[in-house]
Order: structure tokens, then C-alpha cells, then sequence
């Protein structure tokens, strides 16, 4: 399934969430370039859609300030101390790819 998306309604920090068909997704416009994640944190659910840039490539959940690569989903930087133990761990941020065709942009959910 494709999902199209605007590429002029994004907020002024770069990022536009959709919501369709089940699926909760936030493109981030990074430097011209479109990158797509699920809008939930993989650690405890937290909301990627305000997720805040960090550096050349990263976002960072507002809930515990893990940092994901926006490209690839994974764990940049995680400041939970592994003392924490379980609570610590942080999967990697599911990403899907970007496709653009006559001027249109789509996000491919497989």
C-alpha cells in the first residue's frame, strides 16, 4: 500500500502525521529529503511526531530523549542507564521508504 502525502503541509519543525487505514506514521523533512517512522517510540509508546531534530540525522523522542536515526530507525543514543535493566532497552524505530512519482510523494507500507 502507497499513502500520499503533501509535501507542503509539514509544521515549521519538519514534520507531518498520518493516520490512515490503521497505520500512524510521521514524515520528517530533513535538508529536502523525506524520511518515514511509525509515530509510537518502540521504548514505551511515546509520541515520534514531536519527536525534535537532533544533529545531522537524528530524532529524539520527547518521552525518555532517545535518540533514532531518522533514516534507518536505529538507536543513536540512549541515556537510560543500563542499570534500569529491562526498562533500559529500546528496539529500533520502525521506518518505511519514500517513493516519488509525477510530482507526488508516497510513503511504501509493506
Amino acid at each position: 500500500m502507497n499513502i500520499e502525502f503533501d509535501p507542503n503541509a509539514f509544521d515549521q519543525k519538519g514534520r507531518l502525521r498520518i493516520e490512515k487505514a490503521g497505520i500512524d506514521i510521521t514524515i520528517f523533512k530533513r535538508n529536502g529529503k523525506f524520511f518515514a517512522a511509525n509515530s509510537k517510540c518502540p521504548h514505551k509508546g511515546g509520541p515520534m511526531f514531536l519527536a525534535k531534530n537532533v544533529g545531522e540525522m537524528g530524532i529524539m523522542c520527547p518521552s525518555h530523549h532517545i535518540i533514532f536515526n531518522v533514516e534507518s530507525g536505529e538507536v543513536m543514543e540512549n541515556p537510560i542507564p543500563k542499570t534500569m535493566g529491562d526498562y533500559a532497552l529500546c528496539n529500533s524505530l520502525k521506518t518505511y521508504k519514500i517513493d516519488s512519482n509525477d510530482g507526488k510523494y508516497y510513503v511504501i507500507v509493506d
